[in-house]
């Protein structure tokens, strides 16, 4: 089970891979899709998150990440970082990458354009797979360390209510084939994804936040994620959310604090991988270190 599990997933992403974290809580840190996001908490943000997909399935994918991001003072523009440690079957996927986002204001919404740049460390461990035939040189071995550059690029435009996200998250992907990684940049293996969002006010107490994700490659079906979040007394938040075809997902998000909040997703497969995992997992906290910039930006916080 292990070994077909592994090659399961293993073949997919080493023939030719290019790919960021799945996550469910992007409407929590919105840079983790999109490097325009840079800098919209109006802070110093930091966020991490921990994602256990499809638990109790062995070599079932693994996700830690962590971003930090704030707007310059004096200044439209706003710089970040993101890190993150992918592990699907026997691939590690390490990424680290620079953020950078630049403002247009306008009189009531904000338009902002961003672009991430980095490295993706990846490698295949062969050697930890069981296998019946040790003597298999493929299989007995790991593949070498690849280092290897990606960029990611969007825009985000915000307003105090609504918001639209379009981004490309990983532009190269890479094939590994006779010893070598080889880079490509291949429009037809783009990620693209375009959402949005609007923010209705129901009373002084409840808000009702519905959004949309679509995510398209041309060599794949489109999916969506069709979201809803009810807020409550501004602390506390509740939501459905249903990725086409593969996951219904409910959503809670607690601020503790105007400055610390928390948040916990649980996610049902709505495929055969229900009858033997536990659903996915994810949890994420954030903290704002506040400050008042010399520009007023109006935003509209999540998706």
């Amino acid at each position: 089970m292990r070994v077909l599990f592994a090659f399961f997933f293993l073949f997919p992403v080493s023939l030719l891979a290019q790919y960021a974290p799945l996550q469910s809580q992007y409407m929590f840190n919105n840079v983790a899709l999109n490097p325009a996001a840079t800098g919209n908490e109006d802070a110093l943000s930091i966020v991490g998150s921990f994602r256990a997909q499809w638990l109790g399935f062995p070599g079932a994918p693994r996700t830690q990440t962590l971003s930090v991001h704030a707007p310059l003072k004096k200044n439209n523009s706003s710089l970040g970082v993101q890190l993150y440690a992918d592990q699907i079957g026997v691939d590690n996927n390490t990424g680290f990458f620079g953020l950078y986002s630049y403002r247009l204001k306008f009189r009531q919404s904000s338009l902002r354009f961003g672009a991430a740049a980095g490295v993706n460390i990846i490698q295949a461990n062969y050697s930890s797979l069981d296998v019946a035939d040790g003597q298999d040189q493929l299989l007995s071995s790991d593949n070498p360390i690849g280092v290897l550059p990606n960029f990611s690029v969007g825009i985000h435009w915000t307003s105090q209510n609504y918001f639209v996200s379009l981004s490309i998250p990983q532009l190269l992907s890479h094939t590994y084939e006779s010893g070598r990684f080889r880079l490509q940049n291949d429009i037809r293996n783009y990620n693209v994804l375009l959402g949005g969002g609007y923010n209705f006010e129901l009373n002084n107490t409840l808000k009702l936040k519905p959004s949309i994700l679509l995510k398209y490659r041309s060599a794949a079906a489109p999916q969506f994620d069709l979201n809803a979040r009810l807020q409550l007394n501004s602390q506390f938040d509740i939501g459905l959310s249903y990725r086409t075809k593969e996951a219904l997902i409910v959503l809670t998000e607690l601020r503790v604090t105007k400055q610390f909040s928390c948040m916990y997703s649980f996610g049902m497969p709505l495929n055969d991988i229900a009858k033997y995992s536990f659903g996915s997992h994810e949890l994420s906290v954030k903290y704002n270190f506040r400050y008042t910039p010399n520009t007023v930006n109006p935003r509209y916080l999540g998706w």
